[in-house]
């Protein structure tokens, strides 16, 4: 049985924004709460959730689009969180085919092993090109607060927080996908999954990190991480250095 490629690059860690540089293997399709942009000097075959491609340079994927990316030897990729004001003005006006997510104005070189002084450079001028000048429209404070309950390991009490917001627990349920784009439980399953990835990153082992964000066992953990990005956890964490730039 052949070995799956792995990514073998570096990946920056910088609060809701992460930044990965190096070689790209092709993903299956695949989703997530989070804004994707592409950036590959030699160009990378881009697909959509209709099977649609398009070779790219550059592209900027909204959060929740089904999509894949082929392999090329070297490019950058970087997610802005969901939660992450940039991501959601994205995600405003979205579109699914492959041609909407195209930006030549990112033509921007990619250091073969960037340091990080040059992983801040390269984030800050992928946010000042996008040139973001509508603001993402403001939340209503109960989901608000209900976002932050769920990014918590603590329980949730969806009926306090729908009766002290004054609404009930299923209008409290869609207005927290209304403004967070996602419903609640898909939301607390890429919370799981961000506090899973952070914990190999502090050295954890793939079980251990399963179990310390909730999920069942490392199967568990490994279904969720290929559909929100379209390879193993092994593919995608287990041969990559991480640098911290907060």
């Amino acid at each position: 049985m052949s070995t799956l490629a792995r990514l073998k690059g570096t990946v920056f860690a910088s609060g809701a924004r992460t930044l990965y540089v190096g070689p790209l293997v092709a993903t299956e399709q695949h989703s997530h709460h989070a804004a994707q942009i592409v950036v590959a000097p030699e160009g990378v075959d881009l697909e959509d959730g209709a099977h649609r491609r398009l070779r790219v340079r550059t592209a900027v994927i909204p959060p929740h689009v089904p999509h894949g990316h082929g392999a090329c030897p070297h490019g950058a990729l970087l997610f802005l969180d969901g939660d992450d004001l940039a991501s959601r003005a994205l995600a405003r006006g979205a579109e699914p085919r492959c041609e909407s997510w195209v930006r030549p104005m990112l033509d921007l070189e990619v250091p073969p092993s960037p340091t990080p002084e040059q992983a801040r450079a390269l984030i800050a001028s992928v946010l000042s090109a996008l040139d973001l000048c509508q603001s993402p429209g403001p939340r209503h404070p109960a989901t608000r607060r209900m976002g932050a309950a769920l990014d918590s390991s603590d329980p949730v009490d969806l009926a306090s927080l729908s009766h002290e917001a004054g609404l009930s627990p299923r209008q409290m349920r869609h207005a927290f996908a209304r403004d967070f784009g996602l419903p609640m439980r898909a939301y607390v399953r890429w919370k799981r999954l961000c506090r899973a990835i952070a914990a190999v990153e502090e050295g954890a082992s793939l079980g251990a990190a399963a179990a310390s964000a909730g999920f069942a066992d490392s199967a568990h953990l490994t279904r969720v991480f290929r559909e929100q990005f379209g390879m193993t956890p092994s593919q995608g964490l287990s041969s990559v250095s991480w640098r911290t730039l907060d």
